[in-house]
């Protein structure tokens, strides 16, 4: 299975790999202990460590693990391998962790828990030795998001910078991943252990929707579930309305079996229903799939990251790509539309949107929204930093694009915060109709910004990036530039609005908009709407006159907007 299914342990003596200190316990006085803490930095990688980290080609290794999952439909052992490797991680020594050690004979890789994982290993052994430069523990963790992924499951953010073990000698001592055959105290003394809660406990053991029991390597036989290749939240609603009873395998392993004899349930997974604390979460996830795939996506990168360092990403070397990008492929303007319309649907009533990259599923959700119709393509020609920089959200990659590309066209510089969190399953996208309708005047307007916290001044500044860009028929229906120089940011778009004559039209797709005297330019109606209102007239002559002070409000109301709803930001 996905969380494997561990075999019942005997208590032996300790493994001769068995570092001294945890054989016998020693009691340290408080005062040292206070001390050694105290002392103890965070865990902070080395400017070699993240340029190792940031030099591996992350989207070409994740297009094969693809290939290989889809191939061989391995996500299950795949998903167990790393899990088995990090799951071993002790918050209180420091010790254990996703680190790769059972790739050396002996130690680890002779625990029972960790019996036909060799299956597992020797199946990506071939991707590593195509891509010499990421470490196994990486590999065999981001191998596991991809089965994850692929099998339906949420699209999770995966962090490098995990560093193999040298030996076996860097293994633990056998007993620290949970044992089977035990009940609710052993799961939290296991998990508790690592650092994780209740709500990580009953996530990470729904990984059992994936893979089945082998008895020639737990003593197990069976699936958890009726797809066992399927990524859902079927073990919940299996664990609540199935009747289990407790039966054996055909090696004498005490097992819960279903009515029907066809699927399994180990001890540890009826714990889930015999603790009351556990039991609400699994209700909660059976009713709910979003948010266990949510809890789920917390618990499994907290469980692979267990005592890996924080590797900073390189913000100068992503702005030097977004500005080449810019550059060669002269698309600014959508940039800024696809960060805008990820961030512009925030409800700061009902705390709900916001920047979190959900137009990333493509099935469904909002990118198929109509407002985002074409920014498919803004998502592909970020697509390589994106793959470049894993650990940096997508939310954020797309919202440092549109503030570089800002920049990079003339317009001001943009305060910028990094910590905003992607959405993990397309469920998490907010209904249709959030984002300003070109159709409508000043009251809509203001019903859609203020919904932000946005005012009158917010509005028209941010009006004001139709300065760059124009309307594409095949997208939106309206067609055209709104002022002469597409590629530029700065205030001519006040300047047109105040001095050009325009014309209500009905333009090649049958939909109305205004046209210039010349023909050459257009305006939407809530372009218009901002010389019809009389608070909004007064802003839009004071930024036509002034292009410091459109300038001024803009790079305010452009970091409220692409922050809305974010509480984890901190400057870079």
């Amino acid at each position: 299975g996905a969380l494997g299914a561990l075999a019942p342990r005997s208590a032996g003596p300790p493994s001769p790999l068995t570092p001294p200190a945890t054989r016998r316990v020693i009691q340290v006085p408080a005062q040292l202990q206070t001390q050694r803490k105290a002392s103890m930095p965070p865990l902070r990688a080395t400017a070699e460590a993240v340029a190792a980290a940031y030099s591996v080609p992350w989207g070409e290794i994740r297009r094969d693990l693809t290939a290989l999952v889809k191939e061989t439909n391995a996500h299950p052992i795949l998903v167990r391998l790393a899990w088995h490797d990090a799951g071993t991680y002790d918050k209180e020594s420091k010790t254990g962790g996703p680190r790769a050690v059972q790739r050396h004979e002996g130690g680890e890789a002779a625990h029972g828990a960790n019996a036909g994982l060799d299956i597992a290993r020797d199946l990506l052994e071939p991707i590593k030795k195509k891509y010499p430069s990421v470490t196994y523990a990486d590999l065999w963790a981001l191998a596991s998001f991809v089965g994850i992924e692929v099998s339906g499951g949420p699209a999770m953010p995966f962090r490098p910078g995990r560093s193999d073990a040298k030996s076996a000698k860097e293994s633990v001592e056998d007993g620290r991943l949970p044992d089977a055959t035990q009940g609710p105290q052993h799961l939290r003394d296991v998990f508790y252990r690592m650092g994780l809660d209740d709500k990580g406990i009953v996530a990470l053991s729904g990984a059992h929707t994936l893979g089945r029991a082998h008895k020639d390597r737990s003593g197990f036989e069976g699936p958890w579930t009726e797809k066992p290749l399927v990524f859902d939240n079927s073990y919940f609603k299996d664990l609540l309305s199935k009747k289990w009873t407790l039966g054996e395998a055909s090696t004498g392993q005490p097992q819960y079996w279903d009515e029907k004899k066809e699927q399994m349930m180990l001890i540890s997974d009826i714990a889930l229903l015999e603790d009351p604390e556990f039991k609400k979460l699994v209700e909660l996830y059976a009713a709910d799939e979003a948010a266990y795939f949510q809890d789920f996506s917390d618990a499994y990168t907290k469980l692979v990251e267990l005592g890996i360092p924080k590797v900073e990403a390189p913000w100068d070397q992503i702005r030097a790509d977004v500005e080449k990008l810019v550059k060669e492929k002269e698309c600014a303007p959508i940039l800024v539309r696809l960060a805008w319309h990820d961030a512009g649907t925030y409800d700061s009533k009902s705390n709900s949107g916001g920047p979190r990259a959900a137009q990333r599923f493509t099935e469904s959700g909002e990118s198929t929204h109509g407002a985002n119709a074409g920014l498919d393509i803004a998502r592909g020609l970020l697509q390589p930093i994106v793959d470049k920089y894993p650990g940096v959200s997508v939310s954020d990659i797309w919202a440092f694009a549109s503030v570089v590309a800002t920049e990079v066209s003339g317009g001001p510089k943009i305060a910028f915060q990094k910590g905003r969190k992607d959405t993990v399953v397309a469920a998490q996208s907010v209904e249709d109709g959030r984002l300003p309708d070109a159709t409508k005047g000043a009251d809509h307007l203001r019903d859609v910004f203020y919904r932000q916290g946005m005012d009158d001044a917010d509005i028209v500044a941010l009006s004001g990036a139709h300065t760059l860009g124009s309307c594409h028929k095949d997208r939106s229906g309206f067609e055209g530039p709104w002022t002469t120089n597409p590629l530029k940011f700065d205030n001519e778009y006040f300047k047109n609005l105040l001095e050009r004559k325009w014309t209500l039209k009905t333009n090649s797709a049958g939909n109305e908009q205004y046209e210039d005297e010349t023909g050459a330019l257009m305006m939407l109606k809530s372009d218009i709407a901002l010389i019809e209102d009389e608070k909004m007239k007064p802003i839009v002559e004071k930024f036509a006159a002034d292009e410091a002070a459109f300038f001024k409000q803009y790079a305010s109301a452009y970091q409220k907007l692409v922050e809305g709803g974010c509480p984890y930001l901190a400057s870079l």
